[in-house]
């Protein structure tokens, strides 16, 4: 008995030792293939959005590495523009406003005339707007504002540059959000622009394939940029909930509608928005410069894997999770009146 049961302990330890030597085994073929670069040898790269944040600092880092870099900004006479042309030869600043059709086509005669027959080994879609109010009293511009530039804008941007994209094997890499995968109150407009991004990127990585084309996403949590300026936040909801009907504004209340604001600034803003956009800008190089790169990119160990876990629940446990975070003080003025006439 005794000797079946030693048999039986070596049994299991040999099953663990082996487990082990298997994923350490694929965490090192990982690792072997995570730290293979391509070799950059002048490669052009457009980015679009780099008038600040993220696209001004990706066009700084990838021109570093020898890139030439054509940095698509919104103000070509602004100031992230000069500082950009004057930070190196190798940084094209070019005009763009991905919701014009013209602005693309005028971009992309550009690339062409500079790159001569060269194609273009990636497109990185980093332009985007947000907003973060609550739906009732978000108007439908906004909503269109947010599709037109989230969204259209990066498929117009892609098909246009596509061709030259293909020529090279190259890479199309796109800055969506995990508000791509989750939503949250007062989200709707930003999230359905960014599902759409991440829905168009998954049918388009898989058409790619046949082209040896990489299609790559970067799905941030919230960072200190532009798009997550209190200031500019608080006010849009202001103005918005000073227009909206009287029906929506006492469904709601002025406490309730306060309250919100309070949530947005304290859980979003200056709880959850993280400061170190370095993060974001190496996922981006690395969607760039990797031999065998990810498909799908979450910046920051700990946001990737409360992602992950988050991913994972019940429906029912996700939505207690966000009740929780964005628990008001304050109920809807509909309701406390309902609740006061059972």
């Amino acid at each position: 008995m005794t000797d079946c049961a030693n048999a039986m302990h070596i049994c299991v330890y040999g099953v663990i030792l082996i487990f082990i030597l298997f994923v350490s085994l694929l965490i090192f073929v990982y690792k072997l293939r995570r730290n293979r670069k391509i070799k950059v040898n002048g490669k052009s790269v457009f980015i679009t959005g780099c008038d600040r944040g993220f696209g001004y600092h990706i066009a700084k880092q990838l021109s570093t590495l020898g890139f030439q870099v054509f940095a698509g900004c919104l103000d070509i006479n602004g100031a992230g523009a000069n500082e950009l042309k004057d930070f190196s030869k190798c940084v094209h600043p070019v005009q763009i406003d991905v919701t014009k059709e013209q602005d693309v086509l005028d971009a992309l005669k550009f690339v062409e005339d500079t790159i001569q027959d060269k194609g273009l080994w990636a497109v990185i879609n980093n332009a985007g707007v947000a907003s973060y109010v609550e739906c009732e009293w978000c108007p439908l511009d906004v909503y269109q504002r947010l599709i037109d530039v989230n969204l259209t804008g990066v498929i117009r941007v892609t098909k246009t540059f596509l061709p030259l994209v293909r020529k090279t094997q190259g890479r199309v890499v796109t800055v969506a959000s995990l508000a791509g995968r989750n939503g949250l109150p007062g989200f709707s407009a930003y999230t359905a622009s960014k599902f759409g991004v991440i829905g168009f990127s998954e049918c388009l990585r898989r058409e790619m394939q046949k082209f040896n084309v990489k299609v790559i996403t970067i799905e941030p949590s919230m960072y200190k940029t532009n798009i997550t300026d209190e200031n500019i936040i608080i006010a849009q909801n202001k103005e918005l909930w000073e227009k909206c009907p009287d029906e929506i504004k006492n469904a709601y209340g002025e406490h309730y509608f306060n309250d919100f604001l309070v949530k947005i600034k304290e859980n979003i803003l200056d709880l959850t928005a993280n400061k170190d956009i370095a993060q974001v800008i190496d996922a981006m190089e690395d969607a760039i410069c990797c031999q065998y790169p990810d498909t799908r990119y979450v910046p920051g160990f700990r946001t990737s894997f409360e992602s992950f876990i988050y991913s994972i629940l019940p429906v029912s446990i996700q939505d207690l999770t966000v009740s929780l975070v964005m628990k008001y003080v304050s109920k809807p003025c509909q309701m406390t009146t309902l609740n006061k006439n059972k």
